[in-house]
């Protein structure tokens, strides 16, 4: 593969997973945030943001270490590289995330079954399965976008959800992968020793 991973303006970002992602949809301030690149075209991108819930940033070490926990928010890639061109991506981004951000130690993300997902690619780049999330209540708006309870730091209510058109959905438990970062191996071990979530085989297709 000849492809270049630079980082990227999170306007260019939030443009590519708009319109490609899924979700259609993104964090509002995501960063920081990789692009994939061919030469000059975008075919790719990795986004990060800071998790919508504390009780998410707390959940791996702890509430006096949240400050070292992001979420790997939205990742995608057009389909015109070769199979293992994911796994190679989140790699490299991941690396960049530690140079750009070193005092991040934990990135958590998660794969979502209700659109086909259980984590493949993750499991490709050796990250740590950490059982499922409980199956959660969220929205739909008048654009057919899936919208998370928490909007803008306010949970949203049914009455809420009403009033802005919003129509409710129940989504499946998510798979959730941990990955730890660390200057050194020693480093790595210290954070793996101090999650706090229970590192389970991974489950079968």
């Amino acid at each position: 593969m000849n492809y270049t991973i630079k980082r990227i303006l999170t306007k260019q970002a939030k443009e590519y997973i708009h319109k490609y992602h899924y979700s259609h949809g993104s964090h509002n301030a995501p960063s920081p945030c990789y692009g994939l690149f061919d030469d000059d075209e975008l075919i790719g991108v990795c986004m990060f943001a800071t998790p919508i819930g504390e009780s998410v940033r707390e959940c791996l070490f702890g509430k006096e270490n949240k400050e070292g926990v992001i979420e790997l928010h939205r990742f995608h890639i057009l389909d015109v590289t070769p199979r293992n061109a994911e796994s190679w991506f989140i790699s490299r981004a991941l690396n960049n995330l530690h140079l750009d951000k070193p005092k991040i130690k934990g990135v958590i993300s998660f794969a979502d079954p209700t659109v086909g997902h259980v984590g493949t690619i993750y499991r490709a780049t050796n990250a740590l399965y950490c059982g499922r999330t409980s199956k959660k209540l969220c929205y739909i708006d008048k654009t057919g976008r899936l919208r998370h309870p928490r909007q803008n730091g306010k949970d949203i209510t049914k009455e809420m959800a009403k009033e802005l058109g919003w129509t409710s959905t129940r989504r499946e438990s998510k798979y959730r992968y941990i990955w730890i970062i660390g200057d050194n191996k020693a480093d790595k071990r210290y954070w793996r020793k101090k999650l706090k979530l229970e590192v389970l085989q991974y489950p079968k297709e």
